[in-house]
């Protein structure tokens, strides 16, 4: 009996010990949920999520792998040949049955002239390094739309925070209203007037809401996943230095559709001396052996041959080649220009976004704070109206937005030139907003 009790307590005490460890590992399940959750992000985690998991990217290696058997393929030489020929056979008077047969067997090899193998190998080296550059290119263009797409979201957290300061500036406002409708030394109008407003504010503050979970999964979705976190880290303060013009156009050279156009050109250029190549002759030579059956003897053959090329077999596609070379060294003059210009009209512009930032922060904003202020002052003793205090309260809260559009468009063109140039431009120490504005 006492047995029976001892293994029964032991299986109720298991039974809890099993419950207790389930109910651990729920909780530490919905609390990494949660962690997971509530993670914020920053932009070099964005950075390594997209280069690690974005699909677009994840066939690189094979077509790198393409293009090795390729360079593989392009040094085999030409295998020996075996012929064997049977002469004298089956024919009539002397030569009838197989008596007087004639048997060669020769192994011959053709060599290859005009250094066609190494001809062949260098092009597919230099269709290598051109699909290495287009992976450069399309790698720094999904980088920086995973990068824009990280400045909208930081935008957008930058807009609700806005949305919030207003919302919470004409609540208070309403408020003061209504008690002094109550009071009545207002109409009914005014409270609804701030009614309104205030509810403007709130349908604003869902509509960037909204938003904002749209532009997390867009962002997740660079590295083809679902958006798990709750908000970016960082924001976007006016910078303090930006690259100069004369920074901007010496990376021209480095701009990954001009090295592109570069790498294509040698590419042009291994493809027309690999058809001059083809144009050479090539050589076949052949030793073998042939019996004689009516002598009962047996001799040494020996073979060559060789094309009588009276003209350039291969002229068409020569001349094809030189076009297209020339063709890709007016592609680089042209895209050279594109690109001096394109870069230039960013950075002004850039600039521009800049400078207004600047004046809107230093100039407007404080006359906008100082407004707001006189007029609730007045509004209070009664010498101002609701109408009146909403404009102000717009007049600032509109500028502030401004000053969060343009600082968002400087990053996001800092970002273009960026990716352009395919390298961060250096800051110039000396060319500041400040510096700017003086010239």
């Amino acid at each position: 009996m006492k047995k029976n009790k001892s293994i029964l307590l032991f299986q109720c005490l298991r039974i809890l010990a099993i419950t207790i460890n389930c109910a651990l590992i729920t909780l530490f399940t919905t609390r990494l949920a949660q962690a997971n959750e509530q993670a914020s992000i920053t932009l070099p985690w964005v950075m390594e999520q997209t280069l690690l998991n974005n699909s677009q990217l994840q066939t690189f290696p094979y077509d790198l792998r393409i293009e090795e058997a390729r360079i593989l393929q392009a040094g085999i030489t030409p295998n020996p040949e075996l012929s064997l020929a049977i002469d004298n056979v089956l024919g009539t008077g002397e030569v009838q049955g197989i008596d007087s047969t004639e048997t060669t067997l020769v192994l011959s090899q053709l060599i290859e002239l005009g250094e066609k193998r190494q001809r062949r190998i260098n092009f597919a080296v230099s269709n290598k390094q051109q699909q290495i550059n287009q992976y450069e290119i399309l790698r720094l263009d999904i980088l920086s739309e995973a990068t824009r797409r990280f400045y909208q979201l930081l935008r957008l957290q930058a807009l609700i925070k806005w949305n919030n300061k207003r919302i919470g500036f004409e609540a208070q406002a309403l408020k003061a209203i209504k008690r002094r409708a109550k009071a009545g030394n207002i109409l009914q109008a005014d409270v609804s007037k701030m009614s309104l407003e205030l509810a403007h504010s709130r349908i604003e503050l869902q509509h960037l809401q909204d938003m904002i979970t749209v532009e997390k999964q867009r962002l997740a979705s660079m590295w083809a996943k679902d958006a798990t976190f709750s908000s970016a880290q960082g924001g976007l303060e006016l910078p303090t230095t930006f690259p100069s013009k004369a920074d901007v156009l010496n990376a021209i050279e480095t701009a990954p559709e001009y090295v592109q156009l570069l790498s294509l050109e040698r590419v042009m250029q291994a493809k027309r001396r690999l058809e001059e190549a083809k144009g050479q002759y090539d050589i076949n030579l052949g030793m073998g052996l042939r019996r004689f059956e009516d002598y009962n003897d047996t001799a040494l053959v020996f073979s060559f041959s060789m094309p009588l090329n009276f003209t350039n077999p291969n002229q068409g596609n020569i001349l094809a080649a030189k076009i297209e070379q020339d063709r890709v060294f007016q592609q680089q003059k042209l895209l050279r220009e594109q690109l001096r210009l394109s870069l230039l009209e960013i950075h002004q512009a850039m600039m521009n976004n800049a400078k207004q930032a600047k004046r809107l922060k230093q100039t407007l904003l404080p006359l906008a704070k100082q407004l707001l202020i006189d007029t609730q002052a007045v509004y209070k003793t009664g010498h101002a109206t609701v109408l009146q205090l909403v404009d102000a309260q717009k007049e600032l809260f509109a500028i502030e937005r401004e000053i969060i559009e343009a600082n968002a468009a400087v990053y996001l063109q800092r970002l273009e030139l960026a990716r352009i140039t395919g390298q961060a431009i250096p800051a110039t120490l000396n060319t500041s907003v400040d510096a700017l504005e003086t010239k």
